[in-house]
């Protein structure tokens, strides 16, 4: 097309060259702008009932391309339209004037704005449709780029009317003049008048020029041997086709049939009418669009379109056999590998759920399409959620990976992940011992005086003899504790929630300065309300403040609590992430080892969730601070380093996302990490004066951990409760 148009907010901008915008630009464009040629549609499709639009084959990304088509023809409220294929209507029209008959295997070859595009049709008889036939496009188009292609024929002619001057402000409407296309196209040329900037008139002339075409077409065509006829199209006057046509005959021995200029919009009148009949237009074929699934043999590729699958255009196409998931418990999303045809690289898609599940789901994926209609529809229902969630490929992350390598991975076990650390609870904290009060006697006598020792029961919550406390850290208590005494611990547990509330309303002075009812809250673990978790962090927010800012904090060693405490508490997703972006907010060099890496210890560690919400850059920034705190405690006591290996194990579970992370010869943060524990080992087995009997505990506690770390590095299976030996280990 030759048309342009003017955009502009003022009458005297009408018509400026700035302004003007070529509809074949817009038209081969994947990011074109719809509503400038939904303008074009509008006035060329006036009062149509059925619309068919041609598209070229096998140049640019026909998807975007066809959205844009689809978008401008919406925007234009063309009716009925469809998107055809160039070569689709020249068959149509070769079909519709008794050139083609059933069953032929043909090739057409349409001269395109880089060179030429050959497509390979099947004419075939719709099923149940009577004598209709109908072409059926199995593969994509072949490009053969050259300088015959209507861009490299426009620009010579757009040189030769600039002149010797080349182009400028003088010279710049003989770009725009309707010669130009003429002239490239072989069409005869009159004088043509044009008005300068200046206001002056200026008349071109541009005769026939035969040095302006290529004597040859440039690159091999593809075979063409299983073709009976080929089909020619060009809009190019007689001289140029007849080049084009000389040129394909010596290439080939199939038969060879020029078409007239207008094969094209005659076939696009064939095919709306059979779409106002509803006769079949033509069959495509679908890109194959493939995922990954897990069956009894393993991780395989699964296509959700089939490879040998036609459809009848204007049909939806949904895949007959969905691809199956399940998704574990405690997972905020599934991640999808999606490999599409003639896409260089697979992709790997993230779909959030947006709640928490409490049971593996299963899942089924699959995809809507029509031909010629713009990208897929791909869809993944959890109709347990009663949801679908749509994927959008553009949006998934590139994997440089191929597709056989991702499978590969995926086949081989990966690594193993550390436990999930649980505190078990018990009743030896609850019932009396030689030593100490049980929290039975304790909730009954201090209930009875009105008056709260908030210390006695916070350091009754933080005991843990026998290796187990009042309540588990999922905020469960044993199984054999009585309703009546349930309920007197929530009575306290309310007193607690007051007595806090009110500290926080007013002012600190001597007698409220008692963190006590809120460790008495913390050790309560998950079963903590959700309340505190919100004072928690309102509180960490003063942690770049001076001591006294706010109610909580009154002495440097309340951060400990603050932040410890929020690692205890934190029982569902919100909370967690509300936690997480919290901690990555602060200075990685205002970092201490038993408040902020401490906090973020204790999250990773206890939760299947926690690692989930861990973006990438969060994930390096903690490796590197894990190494940092094995660094700080080199040629040291070790009385500061539990919390490294802590961290370090609860990083492992970041495994739960990324299965490959932090494994030796995969992930470079590996590396770092392992040399960190190495060197912590070999100061830990230093020479050590025998004086320093804690040293040497530490020593022998801390080094089996060292060990298990390292075999997890590895990505040998390691201790499963390392999380709980270091919790043990700790002071």
């Amino acid at each position: 097309m030759r048309h342009r148009m003017g955009w502009a907010a003022a009458g005297g901008d009408i018509g400026k060259q700035d302004r003007r915008v070529a509809v074949r630009s817009l038209l081969t464009t994947a990011d074109g702008d719809a509503r400038q040629l939904s303008a074009a549609f509008e006035s060329t499709a006036k009062g149509a009932a059925y619309t068919a639009v041609s598209i070229d084959d096998g140049e640019v990304d026909p998807e975007k391309l066809q959205e844009t088509l689809l978008s401008a023809l919406a925007e234009g409220k063309v009716r009925n339209p469809m998107l055809v294929w160039r070569p689709v209507l020249v068959a149509l029209h070769a079909i519709e004037t008794g050139v083609l008959s059933e069953g032929q295997n043909i090739a057409v070859i349409c001269h395109s704005s880089k060179g030429l595009s050959v497509q390979k049709l099947n004419i075939r008889r719709a099923d149940g449709r009577g004598s209709v036939l109908a072409p059926e496009r199995r593969e994509a188009a072949i490009s053969v780029p050259g300088d015959i292609g209507y861009e490299c024929l426009v620009q010579n002619a757009r040189i030769k009317a600039l002149g010797p001057d080349g182009l400028s402000p003088r010279t710049a409407h003989r770009a725009l003049a309707k010669s130009v296309g003429r002239s490239a196209l072989g069409l005869e040329c009159r004088p043509e008048i044009l008005r300068m900037p200046n206001g002056d008139w200026d008349v071109l002339e541009m005769a026939d020029d035969r040095s302006l075409v290529p004597s040859a077409i440039s690159g091999p065509l593809p075979d063409l041997s299983g073709c009976a006829l080929v089909l020619v199209e060009t809009v190019a006057g007689s001289s140029l086709r007849e080049r084009i046509t000389l040129e394909l005959k010596s290439r080939t021995k199939r038969p060879v049939i020029s078409l007239e200029p207008d094969a094209v919009a005659r076939g696009a009148l064939v095919a709306a009418g059979r779409a106002g009949d509803g006769d079949p237009v033509y069959f495509d074929f679908l890109p194959v669009l493939s995922t990954i699934v897990f069956g009894s043999d393993g991780a395989q590729s699964f296509d959700l379109i089939n490879a040998d699958e036609t459809l009848e255009a204007g049909r939806v196409y949904r895949s007959p056999e969905p691809a199956q998931f399940a998704i574990p418990a405690g997972q905020p999303s599934v991640s999808v590998f999606l490999r599409k045809e003639a896409e260089s690289r697979p992709r790997m898609a993230t779909v959030p759920l947006e709640q928490q599940l409490s049971a593996p789901t299963p899942v089924s994926l699959w995809v809507e399409q029509k031909p010629a209609s713009g990208r897929a529809r791909i869809v993944l229902e959890a109709s347990e959620l009663g949801r679908q969630f749509a994927i959008d490929w553009d949006e998934a992350l590139e994997d440089e990976r191929s597709w056989e390598q991702i499978i590969a991975d995926l086949e081989t076990p990966p690594p193993a992940v550390p436990d999930r650390l649980v505190l078990k609870c018990g009743m030896h904290p609850w019932e009396e011992s030689t030593r100490s009060e049980g929290l039975f006697s304790l909730l009954e006598a201090e209930l009875e005086a009105g008056k709260v020792d908030w210390a006695t029961f916070a350091s009754k919550l933080a005991a843990r003899p026998f290796g187990e406390y009042c309540i588990s850290s999922d905020g469960i208590l044993p199984n054999s504790i009585p309703p009546e005494t349930v309920n007197r611990l929530d009575q306290l547990t309310e007193m607690a929630m007051r007595e806090t509330q009110a500290r926080i309303a007013s002012k600190p002075t001597a007698a409220n300065k008692d963190n006590a009812a809120l460790q008495f809250l913390t050790w309560q673990f998950r079963r903590c309300p959700k309340t505190v978790a919100d004072w928690l962090i309102d509180c960490a927010g003063y942690r770049s403040f001076p001591v006294g800012s706010h109610p909580f904090v009154q002495y440097q060693a309340s951060w400990i609590l603050i932040f410890q405490g929020l690692g205890r508490i934190a029982s569902d997703v919100e909370t967690e992430n509300r936690i997480i972006q919290l901690l990555m907010s602060i200075k990685p060099e205002t970092w201490s080892w038993r408040i902020e890496s401490a906090s973020m210890a204790f999250l990773l560690s206890r939760s299947d969730s926690a690692p989930l919400l861990l973006d990438p850059d969060d994930f390096e920034r903690l490796v590197k601070q894990a190494v940092a705190d094995f660094r700080a405690n080199l040629h040291s006591n070790y009385t500061k380093f539990n919390y490294a290996p802590f961290l370090t194990a609860g990083l492992l579970r970041y495994r739960l996302k990324e299965p490959m992370a932090l494994l030796l010869g995969h992930d470079p943060l590996a590396g770092d990490l392992f040399r960190a524990i190495e060197a912590a080992e070999t100061d830990l087995l230093r020479n050590r004066s025998k004086k320093d009997p804690g040293f040497n505990r530490r020593k022998d506690k801390f080094l089996p951990i060292l060990a298990d770390l390292k075999t997890y590095l590895e990505g040998d299976d390691g201790n499963p409760n390392l999380l709980l030996d270091i919790y043990g280990a700790g002071p």
